[in-house]
């Protein structure tokens, strides 16, 4: 990047970062559900209208896809996600804290969609001296919907098809402001599983006249353990059944996850899993039915795009603007159906010593709106322009 370039991004980005601010606080004011993020996605298409965009019409109802030089040389795409989540949020929580009772912004997908937006304004704003075409994907439905697979599915990155892709997630924990992946898997494939388990209830004083499913639960839950391959993890993370401490009750319910990285192990793994579960219960007289189906798939990066996102973003940020990660994580992402068939790279921004992800104490920080415009920019400007 020459430095009239340089001197013309450090003057958009610090233009657009009071705005990016402020439409993340406001977007954090009406967090929303997957697949219902109507005002959210309202909000962000009022945003978009002055940048002279190509807004297109929703895929999903809730979507919103937008290009910059739609036709021109290569296409990059870059996604952010938008939902929120089933979590109270204090109202005293922050100046722009949560108006929709029992929802919240937790895990930073109010911040991911500043970023965009922050970086939309900035390439519409330098569209002469973009080398490529960029396509603006706010993404419904991230969380337990798996809404990518449906984008995807519905045309979303046809017309043209993507030359590379890539998103951003922040991620306490990890230094603070640096693009962090790595090569290989980044995060794991992901299914849930439900076991309801039909038994025969009773009185507790007479346990041999009944099928107890709650004996039966604890059994599935004590030797699920003893067929996890290293690596996978199976958890459970609900039993429900009874409602007296002396009534064995006719049915019990169990609900977890599982996750994998190597989909032959995963495979293998819920095959076992769906024996034992109907080789327990036929043992102790219980119906039992069992579904487990796995939404998300594992996040996987090839060595070449690893490589080539972390030499452009180390020549033009900073040497110390890059982070490779030592290692994988077992929570997921439905990036993954973007990489199925496209070169790209999926990254956490460092947020540091913040709160976890999925509390109720985590809030986006809003100085990492820069580093993220930043890497979106960096991109579009230099990704094609490779020698």
């Amino acid at each position: 990047m020459n430095e009239n370039v340089k001197s013309i991004l450090e003057r958009e980005i610090g233009n657009v970062l009071e705005k990016a601010t402020s439409f993340r606080h406001l977007l954090h004011t009406i967090p929303e559900l997957a697949g219902k993020e109507y005002k959210t996605s309202s909000a962000i298409r009022q945003a978009l209208a002055p940048l002279d965009l190509e807004i297109l019409s929703p895929f999903l109802q809730t979507d919103v896809v937008a290009f910059l030089n739609r036709h021109k040389g290569k296409n990059l795409t870059l996604r952010a996600d938008i939902d929120a989540l089933p979590i109270e949020e204090d109202p005293s929580f922050r100046p722009y804290a949560s108006t929709h009772k029992g929802l919240k912004h937790a895990c930073g997908h109010d911040g991911h969609a500043a970023m965009l937006y922050g970086a939309a304004c900035v390439l519409s704003s330098m569209r002469e001296l973009i080398p490529c075409s960029v396509r603006f994907i706010f993404q419904p439905g991230e969380e337990i919907a798996c809404m990518a697979k449906d984008l995807v599915e519905k045309g979303a990155l046809l017309d043209p098809e993507p030359d590379f892709v890539t998103g951003l997630h922040s991620w306490p924990g990890l230094p603070y402001g640096k693009i962090c992946t790595k090569p290989g898997a980044l995060m794991a494939a992901a299914g849930f599983f439900q076991i309801r388990l039909q038994g025969k209830g009773g009185h507790g004083s007479l346990p041999h006249l009944s099928h107890n499913p709650l004996d039966c639960a604890a059994e599935i839950m004590y030797e699920a353990k003893k067929i996890v391959p290293e690596g996978n993890v199976l958890t459970f993370c609900s039993c429900k059944g009874g409602t007296n401490n002396s009534i064995i009750p006719d049915e019990a319910l169990l609900m977890g996850t599982i996750r994998f990285l190597d989909p032959a192990k995963g495979e293998k793994m819920l095959h076992d899993f769906t024996l034992l579960v109907q080789n327990i219960a036929e043992k102790r007289k219980i119906k039992a039915h069992f579904s487990c189906p796995v939404p998300y798939l594992p996040v996987i990066h090839r060595e070449e795009d690893f490589t080539r996102v972390k030499n452009i973003v180390e020549s033009s940020m900073g040497e110390n603007a890059f982070h490779t990660l030592s290692t994988h994580v077992m929570s997921s992402e439905d990036f993954s159906f973007y990489l199925q068939k496209y070169p790209g790279i999926f990254a956490h921004l460092g947020s540091g010593e913040s709160a976890k992800l999925h509390s109720s104490g985590f809030d986006f920080d809003d100085t990492l709106l820069e580093k993220g415009i930043r890497y979106f920019c960096t991109l579009a400007l230099e990704l094609f322009t490779e020698k």
